[in-house]
């Protein structure tokens, strides 16, 4: 059995701090993949394909998938991946990483094995994780659990 998502249970249980683009069809996902020729962990295809990315807490985002339209009025040009990687590629990020995230930090993919990081504001890396679980839990829920009064996430 397959297990939701921390970010999506909390979403569930505080529908107000997560404002999503829209869900996305897997298929519109994986034919974007190719191409684009990304690879990208499994969790990303689940979180895209029932959001679309989307606003979080009063300062994240969580970028779209690109050249697929968003149903969501509020969805700003930028915030879809390919803007966003453009805009930080030419203000200095290596072509190594794939931004994904923005908000109190950078978070990203690294193209050579696919792991999560994040980076800080010369685009080195600070910290890395294993999955989307473990980001979201060691980074944004960290950060804004108490604030909100988020009850623990199982794991």
């Amino acid at each position: 059995m397959h297990r939701m998502l921390a970010i999506l249970k909390d979403a569930e249980r505080r529908p107000d701090l997560f404002h999503w683009f829209g869900p996305i069809e897997r298929s519109q996902i994986e034919s974007w993949l190719r191409s684009s020729g990304l690879v990208i962990p499994i969790d990303f295809l689940e979180l895209w394909s029932q959001t679309g990315g989307g606003d979080l807490f009063e300062s994240e985002t969580i970028f779209r998938p690109t050249s697929i339209p968003s149903l969501m009025p509020y969805f700003v040009q930028g915030d879809d991946l390919a803007a966003a990687n453009d805009q930080r590629t030419r203000d200095g990020m290596p072509k190594s990483y794939f931004a994904f995230h923005d908000g109190l930090f950078l978070s990203a993919l690294r193209l050579s094995d696919q792991a999560l990081v994040t980076l800080n504001d010369r685009y080195e890396q600070t910290a890395e994780y294993a999955s989307l679980d473990e980001w979201y839990l060691r980074t944004l829920r960290a950060d804004f659990a108490y604030r909100y009064r988020l009850v623990n996430a199982e794991k």
